[in-house]
Order: C-alpha cells, then structure tokens, then sequence
C-alpha cells in the first residue's frame, strides 16, 4: 500500500525543486556572463589606448564590475553563506560609488554601508582558522 505524502515529504519535494531550479538558473546566468565579457572586451581593445576618454573608462569599468557582481551573484546561489552574501552587497555599493559618481552625502553613506559590511564580517560572523592561519566560514 503507498504511503500518503505528508507534509515533509511535500516540503522535501518541494526543497529539492526550488534548488535545482536555482542551480539551472545560476548556470544560465553563468553562460550569459561569460558570452558579455566578449562585447565588454572587444569595445574596450578597439579603442587605441592614449584615446581613450575618461567616459569610455568609466563605461568599461562599469560594465565590468556589473559582471564582477553577476559573478559574485552566481557564487552567493552556489554556497548560501553570509560571505557570500556581503560580498555581493559589498561589489554592488561600490561599483554604484565609483562608477554613478555620487554626491557627496550619498557617498557618505555608501562608505558607512561599507564599513558596516565590514564590521558584520569582522565581529559577527563565525570564524575559525585552519592550520594555515586563513580564516573560513564555518559550514
């Protein structure tokens, strides 16, 4: 006789659905990042290098850091850590401080959102170190 499915088992089902969904999805956004890094390249090479302007530069390191936080993305669906998370948030604000040029009190308060970010790593993530002195999240 078949067992009834219980609500564990739904959710399990459920879980194991939802998770190879987002590794499918992280792999379709790692192929997209990959095939972008081409145009960015091949945008910036064509330019002879003492013409470049500095809105060029900016156009470049702006797409650049915009795949650099893709990639970081895919890296936070791989490992759902908290490091993994923070160092998202961490590329995301500063490629909005250095490529946006913002104002002054916006800047300000990109650098506090920065320290902040770094203060959660520093004290309130758990920590262990290896017998190399490098320090690890704890799984």
């Amino acid at each position: 006789m078949k067992e009834p499915l219980t609500k564990k088992k739904l959710n399990d089902i459920i879980y194991v659905i939802s998770r190879y969904t987002e590794i499918v999805l992280s792999i379709i956004l790692l192929i997209v990042i990959i095939l972008l890094i081409f145009p960015v390249l091949y945008n910036f090479i064509k330019i002879p290098i003492l013409e470049i302007t500095l809105n060029q530069f900016n156009d470049f390191l702006g797409n650049a850091l915009s795949l650099l936080i893709g990639v970081e993305f895919v890296k936070m669906l791989a490992r759902h850590t908290a490091e993994n998370l923070l160092e998202v948030l961490m590329f995301a604000i500063a490629r909005q401080m250095v490529v946006e040029h913002l104002n002054m009190f916006e800047t300000l308060i990109g650098v506090i959102a920065l320290g902040t970010i770094f203060a959660i790593r520093k004290y309130l993530l758990m920590k262990t170190a290896d017998s190399s002195g490098k320090l690890y999240d704890k799984l």
